[in-house]
């Protein structure tokens, strides 16, 4: 039993019964005319207690008696009460659930799904904001948090906005970084994705697949190959776009190790992330685009043509209000996804160069406090932060950008 995680097997199995029972009961209570929503909950309470106890159990007298197959034994734990429940269930007087069982049964695995692997890790990870946080230290008997994981407090914001320290130093870099990030990679998005869109359509119909295809191609490639051949480009010794400057008689430029190097006020570190970046993501907004703009009624372009509009007043008064809705839409996904990037940059630069890196942005700083130096608390003090900007910046898009029309 020492090579056994008793705790594990008991939540992985609690887990697969919970499941279970949320999605078999409603079709067991609904065929005996009882409230499927009420089988759903029963079945959820009745699995994770039954995978829970008899899980454990199973897996106790197994290891003595059955070593090999214990943890398969285990498994049967949850069946212990759940099947006799459904046995149990008796048919109800009227004639009112039928038919409602099937959608309790689907709909309430996902809903049990959702607030375990969504709604707690975000609750646990807001807890842990305002505690001294390591797994690594043995804490008080809830979730950890005591003990010798102490209650702080705020005092992790107050370093953040006041603090001298390192992390309060680094912390404050990594939220400029990641707002000139987003405030670049935005517009050059839709600089390119817009006109880009229009010309796509212009061409002839054959041609419009294959141009959708070759520029969507780059967001379906992994993200670590993008860093890797980008990486390459910008290598100082070796990389291809030196040996062209090189070629044309000018100086090389170390652009992902010198910190010193800037344009445009930007560090050259930081733009060549940018442009690997928008290289693999602006296909994803391009046919967004094209979709949407084959939506529009060609008969509102006729007559803004018959007018005497030009091609660009077409685009800009006809095209453009058009595509408000669209707009909105892939500006809230590009800013939310340009605050979260980080594959990238961890291939690339690991939020280098210099002491205070120039690329070091919000979520490769909240790993590597996490999972690096198991500065749990402090990382998910800066993960609600960035949460509250991405909340922040999503409202603003949306009263600004938002439409009260359709066409």
């Amino acid at each position: 039993m020492e090579n056994i995680d008793l705790l594990a097997h008991r939540l992985y199995w609690g887990m697969i019964w919970a499941m279970l029972g949320t999605a078999i009961t409603p079709l067991i209570f609904d065929r005996h005319n009882r409230s499927p929503w009420i089988g759903a909950l029963t079945g959820l309470i009745v699995g994770l207690v039954s995978g829970q106890i008899f899980g454990w159990l199973l897996l106790a007298i197994g290891v003595e008696i059955l070593p090999d197959y214990a943890t398969y034994l285990s498994f049967l734990g949850g069946a212990v009460l759940l099947i006799p429940l459904w046995v149990a269930v008796k048919p109800g007087a009227e004639n009112i659930y039928k038919q409602r069982g099937i959608v309790a049964g689907a709909i309430s695995p996902l809903v049990f799904y959702l607030v375990v692997l969504s709604a707690f890790p975000l609750i646990w990870a807001i807890l842990l904001a305002f505690f001294d946080y390591s797994p690594r230290r043995e804490g008080g008997p809830i979730l950890g948090l005591g003990g010798d994981n102490p209650f702080v407090g705020l005092d992790y914001f107050k370093e953040m906005v006041e603090g001298t320290s390192r992390d309060a130093r680094s912390f404050r870099n990594t939220i400029s970084n990641t707002l000139i990030f987003a405030a670049v990679v935005l517009p050059l998005n839709f600089a390119i994705t817009l006109p880009l869109a229009i010309l796509i359509e212009s061409v002839h119909e054959r041609l419009k697949a294959l141009f959708r295809a070759l520029y969507f191609l780059p967001v379906v490639t992994s993200s670590v190959g993008v860093a890797v051949m980008w990486g390459y480009i910008f290598n100082a010794q070796y990389g291809l776009l030196n040996k062209g400057l090189k070629a044309v008689g000018e100086t090389p430029v170390a652009w992902l190790q010198d910190p010193s190097v800037e344009y445009f006020g930007i560090p050259a570190a930081l733009l060549a992330v940018i442009i690997a970046y928008l290289w693999q993501d602006y296909g994803y907004n391009l046919v967004i685009f094209i979709a949407a703009i084959q939506g529009i009624p060609d008969s509102l372009k006729d007559a803004a043509r018959v007018d005497g509009a030009n091609p660009f007043q077409v685009f800009w008064h006809v095209t453009i209000p058009l595509l408000r809705p669209t707009i909105l839409f892939t500006s809230v996904f590009t800013m939310i996804s340009s605050f979260q990037v980080f594959d990238i940059i961890q291939v690339m630069t690991q939020g280098g160069p210099g002491r205070i890196g120039k690329t070091d942005v919000m979520v490769l700083e909240i790993y590597e406090n996490a999972f690096r130096y198991d500065k749990m608390g402090w990382a998910a003090a800066m993960s609600l932060v960035l949460f509250v900007f991405i909340i922040t910046i999503t409202t603003v898009q949306m009263r600004v950008l938002r439409s009260d029309w359709e066409y």
